[in-house]
């Protein structure tokens, strides 16, 4: 469909009646509560669309499964090109396997993290598996970052001890999150809450320039004034300093659960599993996921109750 035929479509799902009172319903806040019934397909993007243009406030999307929520996502960043549509992915390769670890989720979760604590409209796109584990809470987070600027002063040797305290390694080259190199006054830095690396460049120890480049091709991507690098949340940060999503959210969001009961099922056996698998990791396995499953940082399904109540659904 052609852009000009989405944006008529999404004009005419927005002037109806239903889309209004479901968009005043998410503005009443706390508690209020509404039932959208009948819808088949991209229907629901459409509805979730037109009432966020209404009121352009934090909206939180829980799909039943990760391929669900994958073309709900592809659909809302059709319907609102340059907005910010998120993705909440769990940490794990494969939904409810705990076996293997992927790194790129783990950066895009504290990269979704960032942007909830920066507040403003947005949409976030999730599902039961990736809610069930908690996030670093965002005062914690920040206590824990490196803010490098255009035009200061940068002490390299205190950059190098701080970066491996944070548990980054220093290579040759950039190729993943947790990794830096220095070649003379050229920083590269692989943070975890970006999906590029940052390339710092030095003239004496003034920051002349930062950018953020593919490690690929070595090519250029933007021009940024600010860097701000975070550690690894899966290791670094113990379960005291972790917290539900939900926690995370800006007052004033809305929820939009697919089938409710069907969520608080899925957490409960998304817990149970993650419980069992973690029985089986030895304590002297000092891998990022033993230390994952040893912490135990995952929400119990009855907490959800609760924190759901805070917010219009």
């Amino acid at each position: 469909m052609a852009n000009e035929q989405l944006t008529e479509l999404l004009t005419a799902y927005r002037q109806d009646k239903r889309v209004a009172r479901i968009a005043a319903a998410a503005a009443a806040g706390r508690a209020t509560r509404a039932v959208v019934d009948g819808t088949i397909g991209s229907q629901r993007a459409f509805i979730i669309a037109a009432a966020w243009l209404e009121r352009e406030e934090p909206t939180f999307v829980i799909a039943d499964d990760k391929e669900e929520a994958a073309y709900l996502l592809n659909d809302l960043e059709s319907l609102l090109p340059k907005r910010r549509v998120l993705f909440l992915p769990d940490s794990f390769k494969r939904p409810g396997a705990y076996e293997d670890l992927n790194p790129d989720n783990a950066l895009q979760r504290t990269e979704v993290v960032n942007q909830l604590a920066l507040g403003g409209a947005m949409i976030v796109v999730s599902y039961p598996e990736a809610m069930f584990e908690m996030v670093v809470d965002p005062e914690a987070l920040d206590a824990k970052r490196i803010d490098v600027r255009k035009g200061e002063v940068l002490d390299v040797d205190t950059l190098i001890e701080l970066l491996v305290e944070f548990g980054f390694v220093r290579t040759d080259f950039v190729a993943q999150p947790g990794e830096f190199s220095i070649r003379g006054g050229i920083v590269d830095v692989y943070s975890y809450a970006n999906e590029f690396p940052y390339r710092i460049e030095l003239f004496d120890e003034e920051v002349e320039s930062i950018r953020t480049f593919d490690p690929g091709d070595q090519l250029s991507k933007a021009n940024i004034g600010r860097v701000s690098i975070v550690p690894n949340v899966n290791t670094k940060f113990d379960r005291s300093q972790k917290v539900s999503i939900l926690e995370v959210l800006p007052q004033g969001t809305a929820l939009w659960i697919k089938d409710y009961q069907f969520f608080l099922d899925r957490l409960q056996l998304a817990f149970e599993n993650a419980i069992a698998f973690g029985a089986t990791v030895s304590q002297l396995d000092e891998s990022e996921l033993a230390e994952i499953m040893r912490t135990r940082a995952f929400l119990r399904p009855p907490s959800v109750l609760s924190q759901v109540s805070d917010y219009a659904l």
